[in-house]
Parts: C-alpha cells; structure tokens; sequence
C-alpha cells in the first residue's frame, strides 16, 4: 500500500536534535492560534525517542503526484537518495574533525545534496511555488480584464463556456479578476514537478558556495519545518539584491545539522573549515531558524527565547507580491 503520511522532515535528520530522548515541539503556526482555548503551554508538545518521531515533520498526500503509476513513495525514495542515506555517516565523520579543520568533499558533497532536498521537499516550499504562480497568472488575469468592456466580457464568456451569462453577471466577473478575489487550486503535482526540477539547481548552488560548519560544545542549535533558511541581511536588501536572492552575493545560508552542528554558507571567498563557534553566534542561528521557520520550531531543550513563538502569532517573515 502507498504511503499516506509524508515525513517531509525524516527521522535520520530530526532524530540528530533529541536531548536525552527528548525533543520538543513549538507549534507556531496560524492554526495553532485559531483556538482561543489553548493555553501557550498547549503549543509545545514533548516527543520522546525516535517512535515519537513517526508522528513529527509528517503532512498526509504531501508527495502524492495523483498521477497513474507513481506514488508518495517513490518520491520519498527518491529524497532519500539525496543525502538522507548516508546523513549518520556523514555526521559521524564531522564529529572526527577539529577545530580549524577543512571540509571534505566526503563532508561537503552529501551535505549538498542533503540541503537542496531539505529545500524543496517542505510544505513551505509547496506554499511558496504556488503563491508565485498565482500572484502572476493573478496579475496578469487583472491587466487582461482591465481593458475588456463588460460586453466584451460577457461576449468572452459565450466563447469559452458556449453559455450566455447576463450583463450583471459580467460585471462581477470582470470585477472579481480586476480585484482578483479569487482562488487558484493546485494538484500536487504541481509542487512535485518544480521540487524535482529544482533540486538539482540547489545542489550545484550549494556546492559553488563556501561551507563553514559551525560547532557548539556549550549550547543547542534548534532546527525547524523549514530547515534550510536563506536570505540577504536586511542592511544589504537593495533593488539588485533581493531579500531571498539565493544567488546575490550578500546571501547567506543557514542549516542545522544536530543539535551541536550546523552549516553556515556564504558566497565569500574563504577556507572551508569547522569551527567552535561562540554562544553569540549559536543564538543568531536560533533567531533566524525560530523566525523563518513555517509551523514548528524543534528544540533539545525547552528554551525561553522560543516561548514569544507560542505566546503571540509570528507569521513567516517573506511573502511573494506583485505590486
């Protein structure tokens, strides 16, 4: 039988983040807040062991293409291959590494392929892939329907359906795709289609950049149902360096691998290399992780700076929008 639950966040990677058996769960999301009954303390949930894991990081028909012939699971499979199967032994050779050391590509190459799945397996990036395509065919619908005449739209209409549709009905239409209020469903296909596609983009982009891996003997890195979070800092957003330009030079990557490793990737010209790395720098890597994250933040322990996440709703701070 296929596979009805999709671990969009496997096991072999969440499992790297338990602290003595435990992890808990910081549910953040939108619908989290819908219940005004919920207590803050009702939004973090404590999973215990890699049983507890089955239930975490799932969505039901997430890689379901619907398509006759292909199932969920062949698409699990398939990120599997990227980097999941050999994760333990590739994390298991950084920790042999000391401090200075540089990265090999025995390190580096599976930690590529890892991430550009960790990419675009999420729901986030289904969100995403789908908000951009309707923002456009939106925008282009309301520049389309702006120069037609309600006539011109009730004959339009005639054309397509074969139906007449009075004059009134015309002008709601016309209305509704000006205004665009109006939604745009897709299969998941969709997402799948673009999540093949663009792994492979991801994995050469990875690999062109310098890796610095970040170790911490002092504090926990948190990860999230977003794992791979990318942006350009905010003091260097201009009109040629967008706020989620992969490929603009000030672009700066951050992925959790365990709780006491993580991968720091920049487009600077500079030795790949494993470092200790300060509690300053561990926290920045929790802010950005807690606050681009979609639904969930992970962490080993409970840790206070998280509880703003299930106190008040913090949304996901990027948005495609088409002025």
């Amino acid at each position: 039988m296929t596979t009805i639950r999709s671990h969009y966040l496997p096991r072999t990677y969440l499992k790297h983040f338990l602290n003595d058996d435990v992890l808990f769960m910081y549910k953040k999301g939108a619908k989290f807040f819908d219940d005004l009954k919920i207590s803050p303390s009702d939004r973090i949930l404590e999973v215990r062991g890699e049983n507890g894991l089955l239930n975490v990081g799932v969505e039901k028909h997430l890689y379901d293409p619907e398509i006759a012939g292909i199932s969920s699971d062949d698409l699990e499979n398939i990120f599997q291959e990227l980097g999941e199967d050999v994760y333990d032994t590739v994390i298991s050779e950084i920790e042999t590494l000391g401090n200075g050391s540089p990265v090999p590509p025995s390190v580096k190459d599976p930690l590529c392929l890892m991430m550009a799945s960790m990419r675009v397996r999420t729901p986030l990036f289904k969100k995403e892939i789908e908000e951009m395509d309707e923002q456009m065919k939106k925008h282009l619908m309301a520049l389309n329907y702006e120069r037609m005449t309600v006539e011109e739209v009730q004959q339009h209409a005639k054309e397509v359906t074969g139906k007449e549709i009075t004059i009134e009905f015309a002008a709601e239409m016309r209305d509704s795709f000006i205004n665009k209020n109006y939604a745009v469903k897709y299969p998941n296909a969709y997402f799948i289609k673009h999540a093949l596609l663009l792994v492979e983009e991801h994995i050469n982009i990875f690999h062109q950049m310098t890796m610095t891996i970040c170790k911490s003997n002092n504090r926990f890195f948190v990860t999230n149902d977003n794992p791979l979070v990318y942006f350009v800092p905010p003091e260097k957003v201009n009109v040629y360096n967008p706020p989620k330009g992969l490929v603009t030079p000030h672009c700066e990557v951050f992925f959790p691998l365990t709780k006491n490793l993580a991968v720091h990737m920049t487009w600077k010209k500079e030795e790949e290399e494993l470092r200790e790395v300060s509690r300053q720098v561990i926290d920045a890597f929790n802010y950005n992780l807690s606050h681009n994250s979609w639904e969930y933040i992970f962490a080993p322990i409970k840790i206070n700076e998280l509880n703003i996440f299930i106190q008040e709703y913090i949304p996901y701070p990027f948005k495609f929008a088409i002025h």
